[in-house]
């Protein structure tokens, strides 16, 4: 069996799930059998353009939530995604990281 290392926790991370749902969330804990995750977060077509809406309408995403493995695919999300994801979170905006190259 191929045993994967886990990450130090937290961090964040894009799950894909068996109904075919994807969604990012912030992972606090992690074992053999499951994840504990909170703030999930998936992307819905709204008539402005995709925004952000939580994972679970009826649940309160802000405290943790048990995801059972194995899930399809999990990764780390690009640059501005993540970005994103902390500033409705946290509420705080990350400044934009520089693109001016100095050698």
């Amino acid at each position: 069996m191929l045993t994967q290392k886990q990450k130090n926790t937290p961090y964040i991370a894009v799950f894909k799930i068996h109904t075919g749902e994807e969604f990012i969330a912030s992972v606090i804990d992690e074992n053999s059998t499951h994840f504990i995750i909170k703030n999930p977060l998936c992307l819905v077509p709204t008539a402005t353009g995709m925004q952000f809406a939580p994972l679970l309408m009826m649940g309160d995403s802000s405290k943790p939530i048990e995801l059972n493995k194995p899930v399809v695919a999990t990764t780390v999300p690009t640059g501005d995604l993540e970005a994103n994801y902390e500033s409705i979170t946290t509420g705080i905006a990350l400044p934009k990281k520089s693109a001016i190259i100095t050698s």
